[in-house]
């Protein structure tokens, strides 16, 4: 599905009052990484498809990033400067919002 259909579906769903979104907060809890890529998929899809973190943006130890999301079972994903991941699966969100603070335990 692209992401414009996506994007549309998910501002009729909230404008309608179907789904109360949630926001997925991830926060760089590595001393000494900057985390370069942020990645949040459906636990339905298959590949991570695009960074949800923008182009000129990196997490430094300590910053977070917001993402805001509907209710659904979702895997997440980060990558450090050096390309190491960081992933936990199957997290599942309804109307309160999650936070991750990626921990050097999370590396793959």
């Amino acid at each position: 599905m692209s992401k414009l259909l996506i994007t549309a579906l998910f501002m009729f769903l909230v404008a309608t009052g179907c789904y109360d979104p949630a926001k997925v907060i991830i926060t760089n809890g590595l001393e000494d990484r900057n985390i370069e890529y942020v990645y949040v998929s459906s636990g339905s899809e298959e590949e991570w498809g695009t960074s949800n973190l923008p182009d000129w943006k990196v997490l430094q130890p300590g910053e977070s990033h917001e993402i805001t999301v509907l209710p659904d079972t979702y895997d997440l994903q980060v990558v450090d400067q050096y390309g190491k991941t960081y992933t936990v699966w199957d997290i599942e969100i309804e109307t309160e919002d999650y936070e991750w603070i990626v921990a050097p335990s999370d590396m793959d």
